[in-house]
């Protein structure tokens, strides 16, 4: 479908101006000017062509109706009706280019048909061809001076192809018939100050005062124009005038808060602000696109003061208590801020008034994740599958709690269902299919724990965590040694300096009986912080062990002994001082 630029200014006269005749087939026909002389069978002929690619058209098989019109004119190759017919199933599909061919044929034709000019304008203008375009409309308005649409298209298309002068003139006729038109004041009011002309500017906005002195939009208009020439005096007279007339009016209170954030004032700016907010006529999504410009400013970015605009925030929540937004635009604000936990509770807010929210959940759910509220993570997935049973990513949610709380059969179930659910998003996929694989390795159903590990990896050959438990889980089942020291050896050469890799390397290692590679690889794991681990300590001393080096290896296993380490198999390698197979 053609994209009208008059097509918002239409629809707002409808009312003040009357209806504007739309284009159809039953329209098209009237007018049309056949000059082929047809005999009666030529007719009858073409007549049934005609009727059939009607009917088909009607019944949407465009392709099939084409062929039919394209008879026609075999028969008729100067019907004007057929070429506009077939036009429009041009730009059904969007071929524009072939539309406007056929359309330049169908106005050569019948050249009085305003259908056919009208369409042609539009598709000249829709191809980027403003000048004729510009020339299609003015002959329309020229042959319809009483045509509103015609006049206003024309100005918009003179507007867009730089022709300011001439826009403001087709303006000037279309204000004769309509009389004074805010509309019509504002777009001229606009075309001025792009020529500069400033005073002709605040006229323009000036009549529409003087017809209207009680319509506090038009001074904010006049504050605008005055802005926009950076008068600030003048502008915040006239958006003073605004609350003279309403004193509760929120939009020139922020606009009288733009003024003083222009003068660096911001004591004053955020006492006009806070009144903007407070407006309880002003829909939130206003005050919010307000709040946006300076909150992303200079002035702000680095702003030391943060409870000045938490101030503007609890403001916002408590005059829109009914609105969700308010408190997920909060939450936004203080997460960032780095109160996350003050974050959790406003989201939770939001979700009481508004619990069908998708994203809102998903950020939830993140941001407990993130506090590691695993207690919460469990309660709200679990909610949150209540409402969206069949959404994948939230039983990945649960089952990641499941896991967490070591509720191994329920996070199962849930991953098996999120799979599932997954449909097309493999990157969702190829997480549920890593959980899995440390969920059936919990409860000791290595073949299927590692049948979901190679699922992951296929969609995924660089999980990393996948690559390091598979690899570990195999040299615990002593099972091909080989794979899991390549998967290892790609885990490491992806995060070398990772203490938790280098370990499972080296245990890969020492499965293998590579004792002195294992110790080399398992210091370094001890030199990237694996110290502060007692598996990778008790590792260590395996590996020292055997080395050689029993002294040390006993040292280790004390070391992992005193970190916390309560495995009975590692007392008995401190009071056997041996390595003993867990």
């Amino acid at each position: 479908m053609v994209k009208y630029i008059y097509l918002g200014f239409v629809l707002l006269f409808l009312a003040s101006c009357g209806s504007v005749k739309n284009t159809s087939s039953s329209d098209s026909n009237k007018g049309v000017k056949t000059h082929t002389s047809l005999n009666s069978s030529e007719k009858r002929k073409f007549d049934y062509f005609f009727y059939e690619a009607q009917r088909l058209k009607l019944h949407g098989d465009l392709n099939k109706s084409k062929l039919y019109y394209v008879e026609c004119l075999k028969i008729d190759p100067n019907s004007s009706v057929c070429y506009y017919e077939l036009a429009n199933i041009e730009i059904g599909v969007k071929n524009y280019t072939g539309a406007q061919d056929l359309l330049v044929k169908a106005s050569n034709l019948d050249s009085s048909n305003k259908y056919y000019q009208r369409l042609l304008g539009d598709i000249y203008q829709q191809n980027g061809q403003i000048s004729s375009a510009i020339t299609t409309y003015q002959n329309l308005s020229n042959k319809y001076p009483d045509n509103i649409e015609y006049l206003y298209v024309l100005s918009q298309l003179y507007t867009s192809n730089k022709q300011f002068e001439e826009a403001i003139s087709s303006l000037d006729l279309l204000e004769n018939q309509l009389g004074l038109n805010e509309m019509v004041s504002l777009e001229k009011e606009k075309l001025y100050l792009e020529l500069g002309k400033n005073n002709s500017a605040y006229k323009e906005v000036n009549a529409l005062i003087k017809d209207n002195p009680y319509e506090p939009r038009y001074y904010g208009f006049l504050g605008d124009v005055y802005l926009y020439t950076k008068d600030l005096d003048k502008a915040e007279s006239a958006y003073m005038k605004i609350l003279e007339l309403d004193s509760t009016n929120g939009l020139g209170y922020f606009s009288l808060a733009n003024i003083e954030l222009q003068r660096k004032d911001t004591v004053k700016f955020f006492s006009y602000f806070q009144n903007g907010l407070k407006d309880t006529d002003l829909n939130i999504e206003v005050k919010f696109q307000r709040m946006l410009p300076f909150l992303m400013s200079d002035e702000f970015k680095n702003y030391s003061d943060t409870t000045q605009i938490t101030s503007l925030f609890e403001i916002l929540t408590e005059v829109h208590s009914n609105d969700a937004r308010s408190f997920y635009y909060k939450a936004n604000y203080v997460q960032k801020s780095g109160d996350k936990h003050k974050a959790l509770s406003l989201y939770k807010q939001g979700l009481e008034i508004e619990p069908e929210n998708a994203a809102v959940w998903q950020d939830l759910l993140y941001l407990e994740i993130e506090l590691q509220e695993i207690d919460l993570l469990y309660s709200d997935s679990k909610e949150a599958l209540l409402i969206y049973p069949d959404e994948a990513v939230f039983c990945f949610f649960h089952g990641i709690s499941c896991m967490q709380l070591e509720k191994w059969e329920e996070a199962k179930l849930i991953l098996i269902q999120g799979e599932k659910n997954a449909d097309s998003n493999m990157k969702l996929k190829g997480q549920i299919y890593a959980s899995l694989g440390d969920v059936y390795y919990s409860l000791k159903d290595t073949e299927s724990a590692f049948k979901a590990y190679d699922q992951a990896l296929l969609i995924d050959e660089h999980n990393i965590i996948v690559l390091n438990n598979y690899s570990y889980y195999l040299s615990l089942e002593n099972k091909d040694l080989d794979k899991a020291e390549k998967m290892v050896a790609k885990s490491v050469e992806l995060e070398p300096g990772n203490s938790t890799y280098l370990d499972t390397y080296a245990w890969v290692l020492f499965k293998r009986s590579r004792f002195f590679e294992a110790k080399y690889i398992i210091e370094r794991a001890i030199d990237n912080g694996g110290d502060t681990s007692d598996v990778i300590v008790e590792h260590y001393g395996d590996i020292l062990f055997k080395n050689g080096d029993i002294l040390g290896a006993v040292e280790q296993w004390k070391k992992s002994l005193d970190m916390g380490n309560k495995s009975e198999t590692l007392l008995k390698k401190i009071e056997s001082e041996s390595y003993i197979e867990n």
